[in-house]
């Protein structure tokens, strides 16, 4: 069997018009509609609140500007088997999709740490001691893939988002260094979209 020449590094290298490394630092998660966030230190009832000074301003910008880690999301197919006698035939069953963590930095100004906390709170807020509606909670998010020059590769079309949990790093005079918040979250389903397939 003759050698294949598009097997080998020489053929890449050859072709640099067509290839380049994919890199994992070059992406942004756009999570949308984050405008009906009301501030942590809010205890009224939302009916009450004041647009101009009870809820968080430019929370989807702020959010976009400081995810450090974001996991691919992609998911997986259950087996179901039809039996007759001795004999098995496997079937794909239902699709899940695997719960992840946003890790983000806590930046003083744009206060991430309060971004977050209050899409918690739309889940469940402990000043009204009330849970929430999905329509509130669950946000529609996109996670684009860029090159280093940011060229867009592939996105990301993520539905349902919510968070489920917030941990971060403790407090520590020995130890100084810069904060970070771990958000897990849970979805629905994502699917891959290619640029040309990508709405302007």
């Amino acid at each position: 069997m003759p050698f294949d020449e598009s097997l080998n590094t020489r053929h890449i290298s050859s072709n640099l018009n067509n290839y380049e490394a994919a890199r994992t630092g070059f992406f942004t998660l756009v999570v949308d509609d984050l405008t009906n966030l009301l501030k942590v230190n809010y205890t009224g009832e939302k009916e009450a609140a004041n647009a101009d000074t009870d809820y968080i301003t430019n929370a989807e910008s702020s959010l976009r500007l400081n995810v450090v880690k974001f996991p691919v999301p992609h998911f997986s197919v259950s087996t179901m088997e039809y039996r007759r006698g001795n004999d098995v035939v496997k079937f794909a069953g239902v699709p899940s999709w695997e719960d992840g963590t946003i890790v983000v930095d806590d930046v003083v100004g744009l206060d991430t740490k309060s971004i977050l906390v209050s899409w918690l709170y739309l889940a469940y807020n402990p000043h009204t001691r009330k849970g929430g509606r999905m329509k509130d909670y669950k946000k529609h998010a996109t996670l684009c893939e860029y090159t280093q020059d940011y060229e867009l590769i592939r996105t990301w079309e993520i539905d349902g988002l919510f968070i489920t949990k917030l941990q971060e790093d403790d407090f520590d005079r020995e130890n100084d260094g810069k904060r970070q918040i771990q958000a897990s979250f849970s979805f629905d389903r994502a699917y891959v979209k290619l640029p040309e397939e990508t709405e302007e």
